[in-house]
């Protein structure tokens, strides 16, 4: 028998090292290609300009964090719990004695008077 550590199909466990390597890329990508230089310029920026980088660089955050949440929460269908599909209505089974429906099809012979 295999040692599992995780209760969990294997398959989770490759999609979730998955997300958070690409998280993790995202970060990176973000830091090189915005942080650093919004840095870089914050210290020669007037007070205009450095409310600008601070109000771009929270509205960057925000969307990093929607997106990873929503990347957490998603892929477990939590939605489900909260907007249900609307079902149709139960369909009670009709339990129908099948000697008296055969004699009531099978009719009775003719009369012979």
């Amino acid at each position: 028998m295999r040692f599992r550590w995780f209760p969990l199909p294997s398959r989770f466990h490759w999609a979730l090292v998955a997300f958070l390597l690409g998280f993790v890329a995202l970060l990176l990508l973000l830091t090189h290609g915005y942080l650093l230089p919004a840095t870089q310029a914050m210290r020669d920026a007037t007070p205009e300009e450095k409310r600008r980088i601070a109000a771009y660089s929270r509205l960057l955050m925000v969307v990093v964090l929607v997106m990873l949440g929503a990347g957490l929460v998603l892929p477990f269908r939590v939605g489900r719990y909260f907007l249900p599909r609307h079902r149709a209505g139960v369909m009670r089974t009709k339990y129908v004695d099948a000697w008296g429906e055969s004699g009531r099809r099978a009719g009775s012979p003719p009369s012979e008077g």
